[in-house]
């Protein structure tokens, strides 16, 4: 039969549209369908959004830095909605600079909603009917609350409602602390809201490395985030203009008042009205389940990004994206073991990919680690954030790098590296003979690096064996 177009992508975000731009690109006629605006949670919602705030409250770091060393006399009022204005700004630019370069590059884009009543064919909520040989489900996640007695009472809101705030709150109380959560703790906290964080687990940032997540959460009382770990949170209720949160810790009954309560409490995947059931669709643990090629149990339909439940981060989404495109194209790429960039974006930064010490643990692994503290480093001296660390982690049985571990200035930049290195299977010796540009904080890559080989320059060695 004659399709009106080779591929129907359903989602415009990180992994849609790119997917979309892909395919066109290979020479594939394209239609995507978006509900809402075009780059998803990430770009309206998420990623963006909060980095525009947060790179302002770096700028809020450094006015605090300035004040105790005297360079300005007081600090300023910090304009909230002014800061909230700029971040429309900057989202609505880039939604309306996306829209334009999806149309320029001739893919058909749709608003409104879509279901698959068939392998085949996709339709839209206006009556559209698009037939094809190709779908490609990238609808995302939504934000998951628990059910918590009282979450639905006004004043309880996920990290959607919270980016459409235009004043602070006086006292914030974050439920979860994990990747979100420390991003809107350090956020509220550094603008002056009275923040504090509960989780449930027995320690803060579960999925980071544990000495990383140990230097970065003895920096939050300092900054005047109060946290609870191992608490389980019994109910929400209000008391006049006040929301109170109550929760158990070893048995004892405690509670938090709040302004706002916050639930950073993560995510689920989202396909919900495409007739997943009806079609026969495979899931796994409620996501959508696929092969090496992306593609779903049913034939021709494929799925990528956060509908599969794994790591749900835009960059996954947007590498799914390409590689189903080039799969549909009738290139021979397959989905191989992917090594996966992390990053949160606190102040100061922390990032990762590969193994965490833990991880290599729990494998049986020989290993060892080599840390370099950056209170060695001259650029983080003379920027004035020497509360950080570079740590690498090598499998002793081969010597190739398996883990590398960041908390310092703009790591989020140096990441990369690393990850190129551990898919590459380097060693440290291929780190310690690429020249790095000085003074950066990337020296210190190389510096920890050296700690495997004949030690670091500038500071004492760091080097640890462990064994599983």
């Amino acid at each position: 039969m004659a399709y009106t177009h080779d591929m129907v992508v359903i989602g415009g975000g990180p992994g849609g549209y790119v997917s979309a731009l892909k395919a066109r690109n290979l020479g594939l006629r394209v239609a995507l369908i978006e509900r809402n605006k075009v780059g998803g949670v990430c770009l309206n919602e998420g990623c963006i959004p909060t980095k525009t705030l947060l790179a302002d409250v770096e700028g809020v770091f450094w006015l605090h830095r300035a004040a105790r060393d005297g360079i300005i006399a007081e600090l300023p009022t910090v304009n909230f909605a002014a800061m909230s204005r700029r971040k429309a700004a900057v989202v609505d630019k880039m939604v309306s600079n996306l829209e334009k370069l999806l149309l320029d590059s001739g893919v058909d884009l749709i608003k409104g909603s879509a279901s698959i009543p068939r392998p085949g064919l996709v339709v839209s909520d206006s009556g559209t009917e698009l037939t094809t040989g190709h779908i490609v489900i990238a609808t995302g996640s939504c934000a998951w609350v628990p059910p918590i007695p009282g979450s639905n009472l006004p004043g309880v809101i996920t990290t959607t409602e919270i980016l459409e705030l235009e004043s602070l709150p006086k006292r914030l109380v974050i439920i979860g602390a994990g990747v979100i959560g420390q991003e809107f703790a350090a956020m509220f906290a550094a603008l002056g809201s009275q923040v504090s964080v509960l989780e449930a687990l027995d320690r803060i940032l579960v999925e980071v490395d544990g000495e990383i997540a140990r230097r970065y959460g003895s920096l939050l009382a300092g900054r005047g985030i109060k946290t609870e770990v191992g608490v389980r949170v019994r109910g929400i209720s209000r008391e006049g203009e006040t929301l109170r949160v109550t929760y158990t810790k070893k048995d004892r009954e405690k509670t938090l008042d709040g302004d706002l309560v916050l639930m950073a409490t993560g995510r689920r995947p989202s396909f919900g009205g495409l007739g997943i059931d009806r079609l026969g669709i495979a899931l796994n643990a409620g996501a959508i389940a696929v092969d090496e090629r992306l593609m779903t149990s049913v034939p021709g339909i494929y799925a990528i990004g956060d509908v599969l439940g794994r790591k749900m981060l835009a960059h996954v989404a947007s590498h799914h994206g390409e590689l189903v495109s080039e799969i549909i194209s009738g290139r021979a790429k397959r989905v191989m073991n992917e090594v996966v960039p992390s990053c949160i974006f606190t102040v100061p930064e922390i990032a990762w990919v590969g193994l965490t010490e833990q991880e290599a643990q729990s494998a049986g692994l020989r290993y060892r680690t080599s840390s370099f503290a950056l209170a060695a480093s001259g650029k983080a001296q003379a920027a004035g954030q020497t509360n950080g660390l570079i740590k690498l982690i090598e499998n002793l049985d081969t010597g190739k790098l398996i883990g590398a571990h960041f908390m310092g200035p703009h790591v989020s930049e140096l990441v990369g590296e690393l990850t190129l290195a551990i898919r590459a299977g380097m060693a440290a010796e291929d780190i310690v003979n690429t020249i790095h540009p000085h003074p950066t904080i990337s020296e210190s890559v190389h510096e920890a690096a050296l700690g495997f080989l004949d030690g670091p320059l500038h500071a004492q060695s760091r080097v640890r064996k462990g064994a599983g």
